[in-house]
């Protein structure tokens, strides 16, 4: 299901007006996601076993019916109801992340390898990174579109390849990433480096065992006075 919205934009970034941005929206299993020509976004995706199923469960009842009153009255969702949405997912959801639920299977050097090789693949012609972090069971990515190319098939591409790889490495079968993704326009400049600044410091959440985590990368930043680094 899509639909086409012109949403207002208060600040200039990146670099143009944004005054007003054509969007289109579409769900997912669990969310709404938007996505528009030449823009920024933050995408993070999860491994399938990184929540577990009875919270998963909960929250999608929640989710269902919120998108079921909308459907109802023949309207869509008022903001209060995309900002509920996006809390069942963001804040409940990077709580269990930080907590290291599940397998944890991007701990390993191999794992974390591919994911990382997938990432940068088609970095500069589809799209240009500005920072990634692989974490034990999640990935955060903050990158620009360049091409034509739907910002759900680049993830859809990062997924399917990772997960087939990964799978053959490890000789297990089965999903590996969980269906649904969350995605984020960044609109504002504030907004850009709040989100670079969470995704390169993303690894501060770990045991400090974990403390001398590598996979996570400050790739390119609007301000040209910042030095890219890598993690």
């Amino acid at each position: 299901m899509e639909t086409k919205a012109s949403i207002p934009s208060s600040s200039i970034f990146p670099g143009k007006y944004l005054d007003y941005v054509d969007i289109t929206q579409y769900y997912g299993n669990h969310l709404p996601h938007w996505e528009a020509d030449s823009v920024i976004y933050h995408v993070s995706f999860r491994l399938a076993d990184s929540i577990p199923e009875s919270l998963i469960r909960r929250w999608i009842y929640e989710r269902n019916s919120i998108l079921e009153i909308a459907n109802h009255e023949n309207r869509q969702l008022t903001e209060e109801e995309v900002k509920r949405l996006q809390y069942l997912y963001s804040d409940n959801v990077e709580k269990y992340l930080d907590a290291g639920y599940g397998s944890c299977l991007l701990k390993e050097d191999a794992v974390a390898q591919i994911v990382k090789g997938s990432l940068e693949y088609y970095n500069g012609q589809k799209y240009l990174l500005h920072a990634w972090s692989i974490m034990p069971n999640h990935v955060h990515t903050v990158f620009e579109m360049l091409g034509n190319t739907p910002q759900r098939e680049i993830l859809k591409a990062w997924k399917s390849f990772t997960a087939h790889t990964i799978n053959k490495l490890l000789n297990r079968k089965g999903r590996l990433w969980q269906v649904d993704s969350y995605n984020h326009i960044i609109r504002t400049e504030a907004e850009y480096y709040n989100q670079m600044r969470y995704v390169w410091n993303n690894p501060r959440f770990l045991p400090p065992a974990m403390q001398k985590w590598r996979w996570s990368c400050l790739v390119q930043a609007k301000d040209d006075n910042e030095t890219p680094q890598q993690g």
